[in-house]
């Protein structure tokens, strides 16, 4: 069972970036280190988000399913969240999000943190990526047949972390957030929201546990995806 606001992290998003996703964890082993947090499965056919312990898959064509135990995640993290900060509020858009963290969690600009995000959203877009079209094939192109969704008047959760500076290319630097309806029916990655009332719970990271694949096409790929490619395809 993993630590408290400790953050688990399989894999880097840089070996996303470069097509690295034909391996990975089991979904039940992800589960081990903790309850809250995103990623995605193999072959990057869509994206998975874990709320309260539970792992949900958002595909392409827009359904949810729960997956397998045993479904490989090339790329995770998660933690087993216990919020220091909650707070009730409106929040006008991603930015009003990031001047929240600042504000109320000072000290914090170097650190990881957690973040869930629930109750109404007048409005929230997120999208889903397909499949790799074929084995190794980067996240960029992958990302050029990604699905945008807007949806309207929703209640979720949009949960995820806030990474610093210096990890560009390990994780997301600044928020990464995936979001799930209450019926567990439409979701993704968040591109931009806007919500109601809506109640915010953070909390600081400062232990971080890495796992790196150990696989021919990882200890072979470049790994140097740069900011900007990144940006392109997280939003």
């Amino acid at each position: 069972m993993g630590s408290v606001n400790k953050l688990y992290q399989f894999s880097i998003l840089n070996a996303l970036m470069d097509g690295v996703a034909d391996e990975g964890i089991s979904i039940s082993t992800l589960l081990e280190s903790g309850d809250l947090g995103l990623g995605t499965v193999k072959h990057l056919d869509g994206e998975l988000v874990v709320v309260d312990g539970i792992a949900y898959q958002m595909r392409e064509d827009g359904s949810t399913v729960v997956p397998e135990p045993e479904t490989v995640v090339p790329f995770g993290m998660v933690t087993r969240f216990q919020p220091t900060h909650v707070a009730d509020l409106v929040l006008s858009s991603k930015d009003a999000l990031d001047s929240h963290i600042a504000e109320h969690l000072p000290g914090t600009k170097n650190l990881f943190v957690a973040i869930r995000i629930e109750g109404q959203f007048e409005h929230i877009t997120v999208r889903t990526v397909g499949k790799q079209a074929y084995s190794g094939e980067g996240l960029i192109d992958v990302a050029k047949r990604q699905v945008v969704k807007p949806l309207s008047n929703t209640s979720g959760s949009l949960v995820g972390f806030w990474s610093p500076a210096f990890s560009h290319g390990l994780s997301v630097a600044g928020h990464h957030l995936h979001y799930i309806d209450n019926e567990k029916r439409h979701g993704g990655h968040m591109l931009d929201f806007k919500t109601g009332n809506v109640r915010i719970s953070m909390a600081p990271i400062s232990r971080v546990e890495m796992e790196l694949p150990q696989n021919n096409r990882f200890n072979s790929a470049s790994l140097r995806a740069d900011a900007g490619e990144i940006r392109k395809v997280e939003g």
